[in-house]
């Protein structure tokens, strides 16, 4: 992540506010797509772009698929998605470089140009969202006239996109941790309840799980609630 330093004119302030923001969304286990929503909108905020988007790779088919944006226009959010090496982004991507474009409207690498003109857009500052060197997705920001992003622009961007990047990925990673320990909680609900229910009903545990299963599919109720209403009623027995 590049010096705060080297943000230059803008305030260093408002850039470490702006991650001070995205971290407590973190801290609050905040859903990935609200934190992608709060890092739109802080990115926009601090590099003045009237849009800016996320594109979140998606290896198995290769391209970039809009995951979250903040725009005032219209018709953004119907842009195609991006194979990877195509377009702005797409190279951005593969590369795992920044590209500003000064003029989207007559980039021939543009893959959104009729969307680019119809919306206003003009200008595009693109840089990777990478974790230890491996891109997960890119962050787009457009301006509605032509600029020329300055070094200090691209550096700040850049910051704003790793530390995204790792919000992102430890988001992820909880998120996943979170599965796996509810399903193995449920994996136990349901052989504690399928024990009970066979020593209840004096039967063996591979009829007492049919009952249950019988029961979920008939009550449209997943084996997990059934599991825990057998426990909870155990306790009453």
């Amino acid at each position: 992540m590049p010096d705060v330093s080297q943000l230059g004119k803008r305030d260093p302030a408002e850039f470490l506010r702006s991650i001070a923001e995205i971290s407590k969304a973190v801290m609050e286990r905040k859903l990935l797509d609200d934190i992608l929503t709060l890092i739109v909108q802080v990115t926009a905020r601090v590099m003045d772009s009237p849009v800016c988007s996320i594109l979140m790779l998606d290896r198995k088919n290769k391209e970039l698929a809009l995951r979250a944006y903040k725009s005032n226009s219209g018709r953004y959010s119907q842009r195609t998605n991006t194979p990877l090496g195509k377009g702005i982004a797409g190279r951005v991507a593969e590369r795992n470089e920044p590209i500003a474009v000064l003029d989207v409207r007559r980039d021939a690498r543009f893959l959104n140009r009729k969307i680019a003109q119809e919306d206003g857009l003009v200008s595009l500052l693109s840089v990777p969202m990478s974790v230890e060197g491996e891109v997960i997705g890119v962050i787009n920001c457009y301006t509605s006239q032509e600029r020329r992003f300055s070094d200090e622009e691209v550096h700040l961007l850049t910051a704003v996109a790793g530390q995204a990047a790792a919000i992102i990925r430890n988001t992820e990673l909880r998120i996943m941790k979170e599965v796996v320990e509810r399903e193995l909680g449920e994996r136990k609900v349901i052989e504690r309840a399928k024990e009970l229910l066979a020593r209840r009903k004096g039967i063996g545990g591979e009829q007492a799980y049919a009952l249950m299963r019988r029961q979920s599919m008939d009550t449209r109720t997943s084996m997990a609630k059934i599991a825990e209403s057998i426990v909870l009623a155990s306790t009453f027995d």
